[in-house]
């Protein structure tokens, strides 16, 4: 059985010459042309995803996330869900209005052998360890992080083009986010100041993932914690990062054994 990235290696090439020639693929053409059956589409949007984190690796636009569509020629609606909608809408417009060049190709193929051995799965996880996730989506975006002032709701994932969410997963996510907020009292986690006051009266804080989902961390009461907006920037972009991981997992381990002693 092929590898994804030997799948991945034959693939590039079929939706290079698409995009150089203003085309698009579905999933299921994609599938047949890669000599599978049209329902093999969700290998196929696996096999997308890798050479996405390839060619995040060779810091050009993302070629199979706008060649490679749905049957009914969307975006994959999927990709990038977990991301501040701005910074999703930005990685879409940069990857649609680029013209993809050779050079853009050979890159994603030299990238795309540095993960060798990697699946889609794993990929994203490693490009981690060379950027902060959060700075790679900005640089994806077009955007350099000291011009981009609004927060990120780092809901992350493994790979967000391959795994099929369901209502639940959805419905677990919000869950959490209110549990944990309620567990705040509308007082930031990490610096203990209140959260503004909202028309509705709410304090305004926002949820982030000490551990990101796509580093592998949990989507789990222990692992997330509401903060202001200001800490919450620092937490993605600021020196002290790793510093206040550390912090915040203690200062949710407290909040959390208060809760539990209620």
């Amino acid at each position: 059985m092929a590898t994804q990235y030997e799948e991945a290696k034959r693939l590039l090439p079929i939706i290079a010459a698409a995009a150089m020639s203003g085309q698009h693929l579905t999933y299921q053409i994609a599938a047949q042309k890669l000599g599978r059956p049209k329902n093999n589409a969700r290998t196929v949007a696996q096999v997308c995803d890798l050479l996405d984190a390839a060619a995040a690796l060779a810091d050009v636009p993302l070629l199979a996330l706008t060649t490679v569509l749905t049957a009914n020629l969307r975006v994959n609606p999927d990709a990038w869900a977990e991301v501040e909608p701005e910074i999703r809408s930005a990685i879409i417009n940069r990857s649609q209005n680029h013209t993809f060049t050779k050079s853009d190709i050979s890159a994603i193929g030299a990238a795309l052998e540095r993960l060798k051995g990697y699946s889609n799965r794993k990929a994203w996880p490693y490009l981690s360890t060379l950027m902060p996730s959060g700075e790679r989506r900005l640089r994806l975006a077009g955007v350099g992080t000291a011009a981009y002032t609004d927060a990120i709701d780092d809901l992350g994932t493994d790979s967000p083009a391959v795994t099929t969410f369901t209502g639940k997963r959805y419905a677990r996510d919000a869950m959490v986010r209110d549990a944990v907020k309620e567990r705040a009292d509308g007082r930031c986690e990490y610096c203990g100041e209140l959260g503004f006051k909202c028309s509705n009266g709410s304090r305004y804080l926002e949820c982030h993932h000490i551990i990101a989902l796509a580093d592998q961390g949990a989507d789990m009461m222990t692992n997330v914690i509401a903060i202001c907006p200001q800490d919450h920037r620092e937490a993605h972009f600021g020196e002290r990062r790793e510093q206040i991981e550390a912090e915040m997992i203690a200062k949710v381990n407290a909040a959390e054994a208060r809760r539990m002693n209620r």
